[in-house]
């Protein structure tokens, strides 16, 4: 992983969440992210949640 991405990670507490380090950009193609902040959550059905800025606090607490 480079240095810069584990700064990022680190500087916005970001290391309790899963992250994906997508080199190819193939992953924001296939969920139509076209630029930075975005998040994605995809939940245990495969239900995916996706939005652009802050992850809304109420989205990490509430578990879906």
């Amino acid at each position: 992983m480079p240095r810069a991405y584990e700064l990022f990670i680190e500087r916005h507490s970001l290391g309790a969440i899963p992250q994906i380090e997508d080199t190819d950009q193939s992953l924001w193609d296939y969920y139509g992210v076209s630029s930075q902040p975005a998040w994605i959550f995809i939940d245990r059905d495969g239900g995916v949640n996706r939005g652009r800025g802050p992850i809304p606090e109420g989205l990490l607490k509430s578990g879906t």
